[in-house]
Order: C-alpha cells, then sequence, then structure tokens
C-alpha cells in the first residue's frame, strides 16, 4: 500500500501544475495566418522594426522559473497560432487571496511586424 499513498499525491501535483497548460493564455485580438517565429520581448522602445499591436494577451503564471517558462512557452505557442511575429511581455500583476498563495498574471501585447509599404 506505501507506492499507492505516494502515487495519489504526485497525481495531484501533476495535476494541479498542469491546470495552466489546460487553460492556457487568454487571447483578445486579430487572427492571421499561424507564423513559425515569434520574436520576445520585454519592452516596446527594444522592437527595432515598425509593428502594430493586433491583440493582447493574459496568462496566468506561478512564482517559480519552471512556472514562468511554461508561461512563455505557452504565450508564444498562442502567438504563433494567432499569426503574430513577436509578444512584448508587457507587466505583470499579482493578486493576493486571503485562503491560498499569491495570483500572478503576465499581461502581454502581440504584434505583427509591418511590411515594407504597408499604410497601416
Amino acid at each position: 500500500m506505501k507506492p499507492l499513498n505516494l502515487l495519489f499525491p504526485a497525481g495531484i501535483l501533476l495535476c494541479l501544475s498542469s491546470c495552466m497548460a489546460l487553460y492556457g493564455p487568454t487571447y483578445f485580438g486579430s487572427e492571421f495566418t499561424p507564423t513559425r517565429n515569434v520574436d520576445v520581448f520585454y519592452a516596446a522602445q527594444d522592437v527595432r522594426r515598425p509593428f502594430e499591436v493586433i491583440g493582447h494577451m493574459n496568462a496566468s503564471t506561478g512564482d517559480s522559473d519552471g512556472s514562468r517558462d511554461e508561461t512563455r512557452e505557452l504565450v508564444i505557442q498562442k502567438a504563433r497560432q494567432v499569426g503574430a511575429d513577436a509578444v512584448i511581455f508587457a507587466e505583470i500583476n499579482r493578486q493576493t487571496n486571503h485562503k491560498t498563495t499569491d495570483d500572478l498574471s503576465v499581461k502581454v501585447d502581440v504584434i505583427r511586424y509591418k511590411k515594407t509599404g504597408d499604410p497601416h
């Protein structure tokens, strides 16, 4: 029975850690043909090409490095799906709950590079 006692908590932990993958980032914006590569920025002024914001994402994340890495990958994956050229991780928010740990979320601007001669 001892191995069963260890498997149950491990299963719970696995389910909890994969919850973020089930829900993924929330996206609001325009969609285009999916892209293969998505550049990552942490400030709009770091983007060296003309661009337009095509949408916004909000993604839940945890406080650990692994959770942040998973969130980053989920955001990039969603950005590819909606046809983005890049994302800008714009802001992190912390909401303190009285009964649980703090909830962290990341706001992300989703952008497409302007094509040469594009009037928009």
